[in-house]
């Protein structure tokens, strides 16, 4: 079994961003109810809040001030914090590897500026804190949200040591210049119109190019806007998150000691969280308490 770390504060569900985070506190609560906290491999972590100097590594201090100004500060701050320390707590040899349930999204988030419910790039600030505090230089995210991650596309643009891979809808947005960069450590692929076609597009793609790439760590941002009862692809059934976990874990097993942190924001009904999230644990901890599939 694996030492799994579940980072979440309470202010991610009660102060979530309401349209897109529909489900934080109801797939907490499904873990909790599930009793996987009960056994000794798996842990919730209460997210600490990010300081200012972390958000400072990427982005800029005139955003930082206008962030302040909005309802979504503090939440921002226990959304980033909690992806930063599950960075330290796996990094540190205390976990295997993590899940993350944060209140706001992160991957439209640039430098100096964001959209459709990010304030601060959660997942992009892990990658300096990273190779600040521990000397980590390679990383990949893998990124299966509705929509481009064009936040996280830009500031990683130039940063050949970050394999991006990122699942996109189409190209319909009027996103950002330099954005939609492609190169050889940046990709962007298409979504499937069924679990069993997002299944297949993510077999086909990420296990070969994480291979070739080499990280030392992986990020799998875990959208869920591209479930059937929420506002994106409306495609995928909730039972086809954990079955994505699974490969991007074995992906993980393989190339990298199993270090993955998976980021969600839980942007589906509560339905679809309370029975994702749970399943999700069970594979990262190796609990085998769930049949794989329904």
């Amino acid at each position: 079994m694996k030492r799994t770390g579940v980072f979440y504060h309470d202010v991610c569900g009660k102060e979530a961003y309401s349209s897109l985070a529909m489900g934080v506190e109801d797939g907490f609560l499904a873990i909790r109810k599930e009793g996987l906290f009960g056994y000794p491999n798996v842990k919730w972590y209460e997210s600490r809040q990010a300081t200012e100097p972390e958000i400072a590594r990427i982005h800029t201090r005139d955003w930082i001030e206008e962030v302040k100004q909005t309802r979504w500060w503090r939440c921002s701050l226990y959304s980033v914090g909690g992806l930063l320390q599950a960075t330290e707590t796996l990094l540190s040899g205390e976990i295997d590897n993590a899940l993350v349930i944060a209140g706001v999204g992160g991957h439209h988030a640039h430098r100096d500026s964001a959209w459709g419910g990010c304030y601060f790039s959660v997942t992009g600030l892990g990658i300096p804190h990273a190779r600040e505090k521990f000397g980590v230089k390679r990383f990949a995210i893998v990124d299966t949200d509705t929509h481009h991650a064009d936040g996280v596309r830009d500031i990683f643009k130039d940063d050949d040591d970050v394999l991006h891979i990122c699942f996109c809808y189409d190209y319909g947005w009027d996103y950002p210049g330099g954005s939609l960069t492609s190169n050889k450590t940046k990709h962007c692929f298409a979504h499937g119109a069924s679990d069993e076609e997002e299944i297949e597009n993510v077999r086909r793609y990420v296990p070969s190019l994480v291979r070739e790439f080499r990280p030392e760590m992986i990020y799998w941002i875990c959208g869920m806007d591209t479930h059937r009862d929420s506002y994106g692809t409306r495609a995928l059934s909730e039972d086809c998150y954990p079955r994505l976990a699974e490969i991007i874990k074995a992906t993980a097993e393989d190339v990298c000691g199993g270090r993955l942190i998976v980021k969600t924001c839980c942007n589906a009904p509560p339905h679809a969280t309370a029975y994702a999230l749970p399943r999700i644990v069970d594979l990262l901890a190796e609990l085998g308490r769930y049949p794989r599939g329904r």
